[in-house]
């Protein structure tokens, strides 16, 4: 009886500890924004150099959550990173930080369900989610690979679809290692060609 109950404590601690990081982080952002470190790349720069040698790992860690909860309009904090660690360095550690979201996303909405995606999608986006999940992995698939080819397409709405759908995740992955930095360094290009010429971020 007792093994029981310490069996049920812990799903339900594994169940609620994500949400509760999810809590805690949106309430940084909301902190974040009041204190004006996401209003523009300047600041969010400034923000990072503070963490000296532990910059680079910061970044990437601020990716990894970009995926969960947008913080910065899409591909702004990419700039940043490439802005403060040179273009290739900063596309890599962009890489490295968004492809683990990707991966804890897919496990998250595989684990959670609907629920997930429902509280981190504004309505209007999870209608266009509600409509994907009824695709068939081979028409998952070619979105996935589309949305990753196209720059600025909805990728993100799609790894949440590949992870409530029965699409494979050794799949998930191939395509993702393969397209991944295509769609990171293609818009990531293009808005510090922005930020560079016209001075719009």
């Amino acid at each position: 009886m007792e093994e029981k109950e310490e069996k049920s404590l812990a799903k339900n601690i594994i169940y609620f500890l994500p949400i509760l990081g999810v809590v805690i982080f949106t309430l940084l952002v909301v902190y974040g924004y009041s204190i004006g470190i996401f209003h523009s790349v300047q600041s969010l720069q400034t923000f990072i150099k503070q963490f000296g040698d532990y910059a680079i790992f910061f970044f990437i860690t601020l990716q990894i959550l970009q995926v969960i909860i947008p913080i910065l309009p899409g591909g702004i904090s990419s700039v940043v990173g490439m802005l403060m660690f040179g273009n290739i360095p900063g596309l890599i550690y962009s890489f490295i930080g968004l492809i683990i979201g990707d991966i804890i996303v897919y496990w998250l909405v595989n684990y959670y369900g609907k629920d997930f995606a429902r509280a981190l999608l504004p309505p209007k986006r999870y209608s266009k989610f509600e409509k994907m999940i009824n695709r068939p992995p081979d028409g998952i698939r070619k979105l996935l690979i589309a949305t990753l080819l196209i720059p600025f397409a909805p990728d993100d709405l799609v790894c949440l679809v590949a992870g409530l759908t029965d699409f494979p995740f050794k799949e998930y992955m191939k395509i993702l290692l393969l397209l991944k930095f295509w769609s990171v360094a293609t818009y990531s290009f293009i808005l510090l060609y922005l930020f560079n010429h016209l001075s719009i971020l």
